[in-house]
């Protein structure tokens, strides 16, 4: 049997080529009732795009001018509609898939599911209606939560861990590889007793990958030589100071350069006590040395996943989510110093 044609949809569902084109590619022009319908008729029949066709249209659109082809909604579901931007590696994310959005003809454009008389189901019909093919789904204010919107209709795709239904494609930080770059510059500047002390919530946004690679690198050493994770809380200074004088680490490895502070707290200075290493690095860090995640590059990959199934014709929840993951950079600053090594053996990480 032939596979079927963009003809024979149309004759099934009694419209034109043309109506049929705009429907699978989720285009206004045609009443979402029709649209919906086209698409059930397409599915039924068993119809897939012909690959060598998309991919040159997708060559195609490399070839000439970009322009504005339409609005690629950055969704937010923050308790307050500008929220996100007070985290800074969001707000990076949302300029690196803004800028590439930009190159690929589109624009990025804010929506809150939190606005007043807001619904998932209202959202998704002002989506339709307006003509969105794709959604990039933000970060969640909370690690491993769910939103309610129904992506059936859309190429999507989010940042990071946070959101865990509907599983869509995602960019991430290679929070593993970063923490184990850390590492070895840090042996390289002869640090050995290396910890880690990071909030649990920040942590469990990262999907445990900190405390998972700092896991793997303590099994590398002599069991004397091994520093438990170090779980900070709210007021937790004594536990703290508790934890540094038994470990007795020269360098601490932390997601928030509030670990400064506490440090000082504990009578320490830093770098001549104890080093430190921000995995969560920003400009603001006030002169540390640590790991600067490229969140811009997550962004655009994020904003890449989507246009690469808008150019395929693919919509609604992937049967196989994949996973981009982008490295991070290592930034030297004052908070660390050379130092002797002290004949400690070598690693893996080294």
């Amino acid at each position: 049997m032939n596979p079927p044609t963009l003809q024979t949809i149309a004759d099934q569902a009694g419209v034109s080529r043309a109506a049929v084109s705009l429907a699978l590619r989720n285009q206004p022009g045609i009443s979402l009732a029709t649209r919906e319908r086209i698409r059930k008729i397409a599915d039924e029949l068993g119809y897939r795009p012909n690959p060598m066709v998309s991919a040159l249209m997708a060559h195609l659109k490399t070839l000439r001018p970009q322009t504005n082809v339409g609005a690629i909604p950055f969704i937010t579901d923050f308790p307050t509609r500008d929220e996100w931007r007070d985290f800074s590696i969001i707000s990076r994310y949302f300029d690196g898939a803004s800028a590439r959005a930009r190159q690929a003809g589109y624009h990025l454009e804010v929506m809150w599911l939190r606005e007043p008389g807001m619904t998932a189901k209202k959202m998704r019909s002002i989506l339709i209606n307006r003509g969105v093919e794709g959604v990039l789904i933000a970060p969640l204010p909370e690690g491993r939560r769910h939103i309610s919107l129904d992506m059936s209709n859309f190429a999507g795709a989010t940042m990071g861990y946070s959101l865990v239904r509907p599983k869509l494609h995602r960019a991430v930080h290679r929070h593993i590889e970063s923490l184990r770059l850390a590492v070895q510059k840090l042996r390289h500047l002869g640090y050995r007793r290396i910890a880690l002390a990071v909030y649990e919530t920040q942590d469990r946004r990262n999907d445990f990958n900190w405390s998972t690679a700092y896991a793997g690198y303590q099994i590398t050493l002599p069991a004397k030589e091994r520093i438990p994770i170090f779980y900070l809380e709210g007021d937790d200074d004594a536990k703290f100071s508790k934890w540094l004088k038994a470990g007795k680490p020269d360098v601490i490895l932390s997601g928030n350069i509030g670990i400064l502070d506490k440090i000082t707290t504990a009578g320490l200075s830093v770098p001549d006590d104890v080093g430190v290493a921000i995995l969560d690095h920003s400009s603001s860090d006030r002169g540390a040395a640590g790991i600067d995640q490229q969140p811009e590059l997550v962004g655009a990959a994020a904003v890449d996943m989507i246009v690469a199934q808008i150019n395929r014709n693919e919509r609604g929840i992937p049967s196989s989510p994949r996973q981009i993951s982008t490295e991070g950079l290592w930034i030297p600053g004052r908070s660390v110093r050379r130092v002797q090594t002290g004949g400690a053996s070598a690693t893996p990480f080294d």
